[in-house]
């Protein structure tokens, strides 16, 4: 049996009917091309999310829309594409914002952030524009959110190949971990012990080597007279 991969399969359940029906002359399965192509938009365009702006944190994995057929009518390579992120500051459905970007996208809103133009007859493999939505309860939270929208990068995607490998992703699922705290300060004795090391203490005042005695000259001279008396007899 084959198996499509999980991106395709993705893109299989979130595709809407209506989407289907759109294709009169009916569908057709993607070219290998086509699916190279598909698979670099979907890498490209989760690569694109900005990262949660504080203190909003991203709920789940972001959600790519890529069709996995195309219409019998359609140009080889003519594509669009959608991924779908969520951001939220707690569990209130109030507290989260919704963030889509489209590829080559015909009915933008006027909320919406447009980069790029779509043209009537766009050709194959290609990214002509890119729509930015942001919805949600909090006025702040949303502002937050396109703020954090890295425009630049989005940019580059447009009338560009797109990258074999995109660059690593900025974002994450879940709450940012714990902030790692400062080292331990070292114990005192610890402290100590590696002064000491450092710089050697003697404890005890260094010996002095006594001096020799010097000799009595009075009882020398005396000693000689006494043995001179004792020669001549006196």
């Amino acid at each position: 049996m084959k198996r499509f991969p999980s991106w395709i399969v993705v893109a299989l359940a979130l595709t809407p009917a209506s989407v289907w029906a759109d294709c009169v002359g009916g569908t057709r399965p993607i070219t290998t091309e086509e699916r190279d192509f598909n698979r670099r938009l979907n890498e490209s365009l989760r690569a694109a999310l900005p990262a949660a702006p504080a203190p909003l944190y991203l709920e789940s994995e972001p959600q790519v829309t890529v069709p996995a057929f195309a219409c019998k009518d359609a140009p080889v390579g003519a594509t669009d594409a959608i991924v779908m992120a969520n951001y939220t500051a707690s569990l209130n459905y109030s507290d989260r914002v919704g963030l889509k970007i489209r590829a080559n996208y015909a009915f933008p809103t006027k909320d919406d952030l447009v980069l790029g133009t779509l043209p009537t007859k766009p050709a194959g493999f290609k990214v002509y524009n890119l729509v930015v939505s942001v919805d949600g309860y909090n006025a702040q939270y949303m502002e937050a959110v396109k703020q954090a929208v890295d425009r630049a990068r989005l940019q580059a995607m447009i009338d560009q190949p797109l990258p074999a490998t995109p660059p690593p992703v900025a974002w994450h699922v879940g709450k940012a971990g714990a902030t790692a705290s400062a080292p331990a300060t070292a114990p005192a004795s610890d402290a100590a012990t590696a002064s000491s090391a450092g710089s050697p203490a003697s404890t005890t005042s260094p010996k002095t080597e006594t001096e020799p005695a010097q000799p009595d000259v009075a009882q020398q001279t005396k000693d000689t007279v006494n043995k001179l008396r004792g020669l001549f007899g006196r």
